[in-house]
């Protein structure tokens, strides 16, 4: 029996890089990537074991990045977010919720940023609303370019983002302050707000150390 082996980053998963960046366990990590299981892995040699695990092992070092708006995975089109104005509350918070433990969870935090293509015009087109329910399990199979380069246009998008929505509610705090209003619960709910940003930005550096080596360049 020979081992097939990915030959570049491009040619792993993301269901691969789950396994690979939580297992220290050479068996687990020869599975996972040869698709082969583990009983059948145990009867070849150890040094040929050894030596396509070392080799995975730099293959994933070398990692790549690649941002596409819309990939085909298993019959179904899938197309990233098009509309950052219109990222609901439900898709922000599942977001952070998936950042904050990101491998085991990277594939579900893939299925919020792809989503399955309704309609198409031209170069432009519209995916489907966020349910909480997508088939998040179908996304392991995403190209690995593919996720650090969704992961870095996300990182690059959601800071723009962010940094509009803080100044806006620092001058939505200072205008009622100026003016002379109590604002009721404004100050509560400023606080909430900012206390949200905060949060997002420590997991947004969390995904960047992930992916330095990649971004690096």
């Amino acid at each position: 029996m020979k081992l097939r082996l990915p030959a570049r980053f491009e040619d792993m998963t993301l269901g691969m890089l789950q396994v690979l960046e939580t297992s220290d366990d050479m068996l687990t990590c020869l599975e996972a990537v040869t698709g082969q299981p583990q009983e059948q892995l145990r009867q070849l040699p150890r040094n040929l074991l050894q030596e396509g695990y070392n080799h995975i092992q730099a293959v994933r070092q070398s990692e790549t990045s690649r941002h596409v708006e819309s990939f085909a995975l298993n019959g179904v089109e899938y197309g990233f977010i098009p509309n950052w104005d219109e990222f609901t509350a439900g898709e922000y918070i599942d977001a952070e919720q998936y950042t904050a433990d990101f491998w085991p969870n990277a594939h579900k935090l893939m299925s919020i940023l792809f989503r399955p293509i309704e309609r198409k015009w031209g170069e432009s087109y519209s995916i489907a609303p966020y349910t909480a329910k997508e088939d998040a399990e179908a996304l392991k199979m995403m190209p690995a370019d593919q996720v650090s380069g969704a992961l870095l246009f996300f990182c690059d998008t959601k800071s723009e983002l962010l940094t509009t929505l803080q100044s806006s509610l620092i001058a939505t705090a200072m205008g009622r302050t100026l003016s002379g209003g109590n604002g009721g619960g404004t100050p509560s709910f400023m606080r909430l707000r900012m206390n949200r940003i905060s949060k997002w930005m420590r997991s947004r550096g969390h995904l960047w150390g992930i992916y330095s080596h990649t971004w690096r360049f």
